[in-house]
This record gives C-alpha cells, sequence and structure tokens, in this order.
C-alpha cells in the first residue's frame, strides 16, 4: 500500500501540472505554484487535477483584471482577432464561391427548403457587417501606426503593415495569372448533371489548382494580418485607437462567427437534401470546414472579449 501512494501521488502531481498548462501564462506565473503546492498538500487525486483543467475555460474567457496590464491585453486581442478574423475570411471567400457556383443550379432545393436560403441571406448580413466593422476599427489603427512608424524610420514595422495591403495584392495578380495560363474550355452547368464542389466552383482549372489557390489565399490572408498585429506589439500603441479597434474586433469576431455558423447550416442543408443535385458527396470536406470554422470563431471571440473587457476603464474604488 505504501509503494503504491508514492507512484499514485506522481500520477496526480504529472496531471495536475498538465491541467495547469492550460491556463493563460500570466495566470500560471501568478498563481501556478501556489495551486501545485495547495494540490500535494491535500492529496488531491485525478478529480482534482479534471476539475483545475475545467476551470481553465473561465481563466481565458474572463482572466482576472489586476493580471493584465489594460493597453497590452487589448493589443494582444486585436492581433489574435486579426489572424482568426483572416482564416474565418479565408473560409467565407471559399463558401462564397461554391454558393455563387451552385445557385444557378439550386432553385427547386431552396425553394423546398428555406432554411438555406435564409442561411445565405444571414451569411451575406453578417458579413457585411463584419467587414464594415474591420474597416472602422482597422484602418485608423493601421494608419496612425503607418505615421508613427515611418515618422520613427522604422523600417521594419513600415514594411509588416504595408504586407496587410501588397500581399493580398500580389496574391489576386498571381490567381489571375494562374487561372489565365491553366483555364480549360469550360462548359456549362447542366441541372440534372451531378457535379463535385470543387468542380463546380474552380471556374476550369481544374480541382488541383483550386485547392492550391485556396491553399495559398488562407497563406496569404494569415501573412497580412500577422504583419499589422506583429507592428501594433512592437509599436505599442494606445490611445482611443486602439480602444477603437479593441472594442470593432469584438464585433467583426462574433459577425464574423455567425457568418461561419450561417455557412454551416446552409452547408448542412445541401448535404441532407440535395446531395446528388448540388454536387455534394462525401462528409469529410463538411467536417473539415466546421472544424476550422468552430475553431477559429471560438478563437476569435474569446480573444475579442478579453480585449473589449480591458477597453473598459477600471472601477475607480
Amino acid at each position: 500500500m505504501s509503494a503504491g501512494q508514492p507512484r499514485q501521488a506522481g500520477g496526480a502531481h504529472v496531471l495536475a501540472r498538465a491541467a495547469l498548462g492550460l491556463y493563460p501564462p500570466v495566470w500560471r506565473a501568478r498563481y501556478g505554484n501556489e495551486v501545485l503546492a495547495l494540490l500535494e498538500d491535500s492529496g488531491a487525486g485525478v478529480a482534482a487535477a479534471a476539475s483545475l483543467a475545467w476551470h481553465a475555460v473561465p481563466a481565458w474567457a474572463c482572466p482576472p483584471r489586476h493580471l493584465y496590464d489594460r493597453r497590452e491585453r487589448m493589443r494582444a486581442s486585436v492581433a489574435t482577432v486579426g489572424m482568426a478574423w483572416a482564416l474565418l475570411a479565408g473560409l467565407a471567400a471559399v463558401f462564397t464561391q461554391l454558393a455563387q457556383a451552385q445557385r444557378q443550379v439550386q432553385g427547386p432545393t431552396l425553394a423546398q427548403h428555406p432554411v438555406i436560403a435564409w442561411s445565405y441571406w444571414a451569411f451575406d448580413a453578417c458579413l457585411v457587417v463584419s467587414v464594415l466593422a474591420v474597416a472602422v476599427g482597422g484602418v485608423p489603427l493601421w494608419l496612425v501606426m503607418l505615421r508613427r512608424a515611418r515618422r520613427a524610420r522604422r523600417r521594419g514595422e513600415v514594411a509588416l503593415l504595408l504586407a496587410a495591403a501588397v500581399v493580398p495584392a500580389a496574391y489576386l495578380a498571381a490567381g489571375a495569372v494562374v487561372v489565365a495560363l491553366v483555364r480549360g474550355p469550360s462548359r456549362p452547368v447542366v441541372p440534372w448533371e451531378s457535379r463535385s464542389m470543387v468542380d463546380l466552383a474552380n471556374g476550369g482549372v481544374g480541382p488541383r489548382w483550386f485547392l492550391a489557390l485556396v491553399l495559398l489565399g488562407f497563406a496569404a490572408a494569415l501573412v497580412s494580418a500577422a504583419g499589422p498585429g506583429l507592428a501594433l506589439r512592437r509599436l505599442r500603441l494606445h490611445g482611443p485607437v486602439l480602444v477603437l479597434a479593441a472594442r470593432a474586433a469584438f464585433l467583426a469576431a462574433v459577425t464574423m462567427g455567425l457568418a461561419g455558423a450561417a455557412s454551416v447550416v446552409a452547408a448542412v442543408g445541401l448535404y441532407q437534401w440535395a446531395p446528388a443535385y448540388a454536387g455534394y458527396r462525401g462528409a469529410w470536406p463538411l467536417a473539415v470546414y466546421l472544424s476550422a470554422v468552430l475553431l477559429a470563431a471560438a478563437v476569435a471571440v474569446i480573444s475579442a472579449a478579453r480585449g473589449i473587457r480591458a477597453s473598459r476603464p477600471p472601477a475607480v474604488a
């Protein structure tokens, strides 16, 4: 019995450390040693480690405000939301391409199942609001950072900020060249013909080139979002323009998440009610798309919530 106790205690200690690793770094730095000491002194086991892991969720969603510098928290949230929003925007672009390619053959399905049409409308509305929120909050922040970086002659930060415009433009130019070079003879879509999603969406370039362009587009979106986010952290900008960006990021994250949810509802409806007619065959594309939307939306909304919480002035005691 005594030989098993150290082994059990050691296993509980490993589980506790693993659960503690789920918490934000600032939280671990402040409370990590105290929590581990408390668990060791109380002889807590697997149940305590599981409870500790579960409480990591509110530690991320609603972190104690006294642990964070408000300005740094807003900067981190804006940068993180920018990356997650770029991924969601890329997914939305893919869905839009697929939807535009298939709406011409979905008339009877939309009439019989209006939930698909409603999902399209909700997707369009949320996407417009999200893009407007990014423009209202992001463009002023970008301009202020660019002016500050140019005045300070910080070429690295200027290059990072210009990546937000240069990289998407380069991608669009490269995509246009690829489409012009590899596009084959197109043929009209016959309503009763069963064709795959990629066949309907690729515009004659073929499924492999279409998927290559999609992956390259995701990479371009992430690079263009990472540049300004990194510049924001380096320039350590603060003030009303940062507060506006943090609040706009929350609106952009929520509405883009809703747009992603609406696209998932539409895709599930087409898989359910028109698998052959709309060209939806096989469940793995839907599973991959659903997982990517949920992950990016969760990261964006949680980080945006932390940023907007930090944007509020501290209560006066």
